[in-house]
C-alpha cells in the first residue's frame, strides 16, 4: 500500500463534471493550519473506491450517497455500502456530500461529516479543514508509519540474521510472538514521543523528562474481555455511587478458570472532595509550604519515605476525572455482579497496575511497631563519643 508524503483525498461522483470541478477546487486550496494543500484522486464508480483504499492510502474520503439519477432504484445505498466497508477495513474520516442529505444524517459523527450539495464548495472546503484541525488524519498516518517502521527494521535486521535459529524451532510463532512484543514496547516511552513529534506536539512541552503524562497511566477502553486487577469503573455497589477500583488479582479471574467467587472493590473519591486539596485551593493564588507539600504527598504514588499510605492517586485523563482510591473504603461483591452493575471505563497500565495492589497489601499487611527512644539514642551516641 503506497503512501504519499501528500495529504491525500478521494473523491467519489458519478458525476464526471463534479468530479473535476471538486478536485479542481479543493486542490487549489489549503487545509491545514500549516497551508498544506491536498492531492485529490476521483472516481466515478463507487466499486472501485474500495479497490483504492486497499492500494492506496487517503486521509480523507468525500463520497456521494447515490448511484444513477435519481428516481433510480437502490438511489442512496451506493455511498452508505460504501462507508460500511470502509469502517470493516481501514479507518479514515469520511464526507458525505449530497443532494440527499436527509438518508445519511443518522450516519453522522466527529469523523462522518455530511456537506449538503447546494450548500457550495466553501461549506465542503470549511468540514474537510475541520476534520484535518482534529488531527486524527495526522495520528492515524504516523502511527501506520511507525508500526511500518519497526516491523521493517525488525525483519531486516533481525529475523532475517537469526533466520537459522528461528528455523531450526520449528515453531513459526516465535516471530509473530517478538515482533508483536517489540512493536508494544516501541508504542511506548520514545516511541510516543516519536508519533507526537510526527504530529507536531511534544511531550517535554507538557511533562518533564523522566516522567509520565497521565494518559500514560491508562489502557482506554480495557483490551482484556475479563476484568483485571486495577480496572475502573463506576456505578453503583452497596448503595453507593461512585468510581471503583478493582483490587482482586487478575489471575483469579481469567475467564475459564476463575477463582475469585467475590471481588474487592476499593471507592475513588474525586481529588476535589479531598481535604488536602481544598485547602491548597482556597489558599490561592499563594499557598504556603505546608499545604503545598501535603497536597503534593497525596499526589505522589511513588513515597521516599517507605511508609505504606492509605491513598493512591489516579490523575484525570480524557472523560476520567482526577481520582483518589481509598484503601479503607472497601466492598465486595460476587464476581459476577461486575458486568451488569458496573461500567468498566479503562484498565490500568503496568507498572501502574501492580503498584496499586502493592499499595494494597502494603497498606492492610504493615506491622506497627513503637518508636524508638531518638533522644535516648542521640544521648547514648554522645556519650560513646561518636560525632
Amino acid at each position: 500500500m503506497s503512501c504519499d508524503p501528500d495529504w491525500q483525498l478521494l473523491f467519489v461522483d458519478d458525476d464526471e463534471e463534479v468530479c473535476g470541478q471538486i478536485k479542481r477546487f479543493l486542490e487549489s486550496e489549503r487545509i491545514t493550519e500549516a497551508g498544506e494543500r491536498p492531492v485529490v484522486t476521483t472516481l466515478t464508480d463507487f466499486g472501485q473506491a474500495m479497490d483504492s483504499l486497499t492500494s492506496h492510502r487517503f486521509d480523507v474520503v468525500i463520497l456521494d450517497v447515490r448511484l444513477g439519477p435519481l428516481g433510480e432504484t437502490r438511489q442512496s445505498e451506493a455511498g452508505v455500502e460504501t462507508l460500511a466497508l470502509i469502517k470493516a477495513r481501514c479507518f479514515v474520516p469520511v464526507v458525505f456530500y449530497t443532494a440527499l442529505p436527509g438518508t445519511v444524517e443518522h450516519l453522522k459523527s466527529p469523523v462522518v461529516r455530511v456537506v449538503q450539495k447546494d450548500a457550495g464548495l466553501p461549506c465542503l472546503l470549511n468540514v474537510v479543514k475541520e476534520l484535518f484541525a482534529t488531527r486524527l488524519p495526522a495520528v492515524h498516518r504516523a502511527l501506520l508509519a511507525h508500526v511500518e517502521d519497526v516491523e521493517r527494521l525488525y525483519m531486516w535486521e533481525f529475523v532475517t540474521e537469526n533466520w537459522i535459529p528461528f528455523a531450526d524451532t520449528g515453531d513459526r510463532a516465535d516471530v509473530a510472538y517478538l515482533l508483536a512484543r517489540r512493536l508494544a514496547m516501541s508504542l511506548s516511552g520514545a516511541g510516543i514521543q516519536r508519533l507526537l513529534e510526527a504530529v507536531g506536539a511534544s511531550l517535554g512541552t507538557v511533562v518533564a523528562d523522566g516522567l509520565v503524562h497521565p494518559i500514560h497511566y491508562y489502557i482506554m477502553p480495557p483490551v482484556d474481555r475479563a476484568p483485571l486487577a486495577g480496572d475502573i469503573y463506576d456505578g453503583a455497589v452497596a448503595g453507593e455511587d461512585g468510581y471503583w477500583a478493582l483490587l482482586t488479582p487478575s489471575c483469579d479471574m481469567v475467564f475459564g478458570r476463575e477463582k475469585a467467587d467475590r471481588v474487592v472493590l476499593a471507592r475513588c473519591f474525586p481529588l476535589t472532595d479531598q481535604p488536602e486539596f481544598q485547602a491548597w485551593r482556597s489558599a490561592l493564588p499563594s499557598p504556603d509550604a505546608t499545604d503545598e507539600g501535603r497536597l503534593k504527598s497525596l499526589l505522589k504514588n511513588n513515597r521516599q519515605d517507605g511508609q505504606p499510605q492509605r491513598f493512591f492517586f489516579l490523575p484525570g485523563a480524557i472523560t476520567l476525572p482526577d481520582l483518589v482510591v481509598d484503601l479503607q473504603h472497601l466492598v465486595t461483591i460476587p464476581r459476577t455482579d461486575i458486568a451488569p452493575s458496573l461500567r468498566r471505563l479503562t484498565s490500568l497500565d503496568s507498572p501502574f497496575a501492580e503498584a496499586l495492589l502493592a499499595r494494597f497489601a502494603g497498606y492492610f499487611g504493615r506491622v506497627g511497631t513503637p518508636d524508638i527512644d531518638i533522644e535516648f539514642m542521640l544521648s547514648r551516641l554522645r556519650g560513646d563519643g561518636i560525632g
